[in-house]
Order: C-alpha cells, then structure tokens, then sequence
C-alpha cells in the first residue's frame, strides 16, 4: 500500500521538473511533517488533515495543510491517478484570526537604508535579499508578483514590466496575478539599476529573482526583528510592509490616489482604506 508520505514524495518528484530547485526546500519542511504523522494510508486523508491542524505553530500548519490538500488534487486527477477518490476535497481550513492594526505600517524614511543593509548583510550564497526588496520597495509588488517576474516581462526601452503572474509558496508560478488582471508598472532608476545588477549576473534562468520565497520571508521578518531590537523600527515589520511603503510615498509624493492604484492593481478606495500610510513625521503647524 502506498502511503502518504510516498504519494508526496511521488507529488515533489513530478513537481521538481517544473519549478526552480529552491522550492523543493519548501516541499522537503512538508515532508517532514508528514513523516511525523501517525496517520499514513492516502485513503484516511482528512484524519492527516485534523492531526495537522492541530499541531503549532498555526501559520505552519495551516501551510502545510495547504501543501496536502494541493497533494490530493494531484494525485486525484484523471492522467494521474493515485488515489481513487478526494477525501479531503470538501474539508475547511479555520478560519485565520486577524490582527486588527491601528495604523498602517511603512517604513520611515530614515530607516529605508538600515533595512538594505540588514538584508544585504543576511544574503547568503546566491540569493541577494536586498535586491528583492528593493525591487518591491520601487515597484510596490507583492511579494508573490516580485518572485513571478521573468525577463521576458522587462521592457527595457520602455522601462516597464509587466505584471502578469503570481508565485505563490503552495503552487508555485501561476500565470495570473492575485487580482486576476494583468498590469503595466513603471520602472525607476533604482529598479532599472536592481534589474541590470541581476541581468550581469543571469545565467539562463527564466526569473529575475529564481530564489526561495519562503527563504526571504523568513529571512526579511527575521532581520526586522533585529532592527526592531535595535530600536531602529518600532513595529514588527514584513515583507509586505514594502508594498504599503511604495504606495504610501506614492501618495506623499503627489501621485494622483487613481494612478497609485493603477500600478498596484488596486482600486482607489482600497489605497485610501489599507495602503495610505504615512511615511514622514510632520510637525503639529501653527495655524
């Protein structure tokens, strides 16, 4: 009988011909959780999913969850073939509990610097964080649009890329964006600098940046917690909190809120209501 833990490593091995090498990471921290649980005949797949979802940290499980269910309508596909029957196709993750937030976190301006630098300074081997997020930082992407760029996007005379896919960590590439519609933003000097740094050091690679998402996640909230330590920021920051700083600039800026929302692929209420933070601490004016 196969078990669970074979039909994933059946899953990966197919998985592994499309997407780059460092996601197999990713797939390998799955593998793990999966040899750790008491449940292993395929067929009693939603008793796999209740004992993961049980298990801390939340977020983790909840991830890896994700990555299971994703397994079953793989192995459950008519070219596949695996398992006979979905049996966690109706089965509802709960329901994540929200952090309300008071304001909206950018980073200041002062500590735009202090942030490159720690993620300069935590780039390991090939991988270079900082240019990941400077590129965010410029072109206020998401972080799975960040990742889902390829060199055939870039418009180089134009200076633009075209926002087209979404590279998600339990899916890997999708070739559409979050919102469903594809999305023309403009590149800066400072973005067009990160690309042409990348495009030196291409070889041959289909992405901008063909590194480990859940890598720089970890990596980005890790080095602001330092930072945070440091007293350098006074909130725990993410890799999102890029995007709400890009926007948010934009605004400061003088852009027009309905073309800030055009290059976030956002509508203008949203910008108003979840990215229109302030990144400049102003004096009270004597009126």
């Amino acid at each position: 009988m196969t078990t669970l833990t074979e039909l994933w490593a059946a899953f990966v091995a197919e998985r592994s011909l499309s997407i780059e090498p460092t996601t197999v990471v990713t797939y390998e921290q799955v593998a793990h959780w999966l040899a750790r649980c008491p449940v292993k005949d395929p067929a009693l797949g939603r008793a796999a999913l209740v004992w993961i979802m049980q298990q801390k940290p939340e977020k983790a499980a909840l991830r890896v969850g994700q990555y299971v269910k994703t397994l079953y309508r793989w192995a459950c596909a008519e070219d596949v073939g695996l398992v006979g029957k979905n049996p966690v196709a109706s089965f509802k993750f709960p329901k994540t509990r929200r952090r309300v937030e008071v304001d909206i976190t950018v980073f200041p301006r002062t500590a735009v610097d202090d942030v490159m630098v720690a993620l300069r300074q935590a780039s390991r081997h090939e991988a270079q964080w900082h240019l990941v997020a400077q590129f965010m930082l410029q072109t206020g992407l998401r972080t799975g649009e960040a990742f889902a760029v390829q060199w055939g996007d870039i418009d180089w005379d134009g200076a633009q890329v075209l926002v087209r896919g979404n590279f998600t960590i339990t899916h890997g590439y999708l070739a559409r964006t979050k919102t469903g519609h594809n999305r023309l933003v403009p590149l800066n000097s400072i973005a067009m600098k990160v690309l042409r740094e990348r495009q030196a050091a291409e070889d041959g690679r289909e992405f901008v940046f063909p590194w480990n998402r859940q890598s720089f996640m970890t990596t980005f909230r890790t080095r602001m917690r330092r930072l945070r330590a440091a007293g350098v920021l006074d909130f725990q920051a993410r890799p999102y909190t890029l995007r709400h700083t890009a926007l948010s600039r934009w605004v400061e800026e003088g852009v027009p809120v309905q073309q800030v929302a055009k290059w976030a692929g956002n509508s203008s209420e949203m910008v108003w209501a979840h990215y229109a933070g302030c990144t400049t601490n102003y004096p009270m004016p004597v009126l």
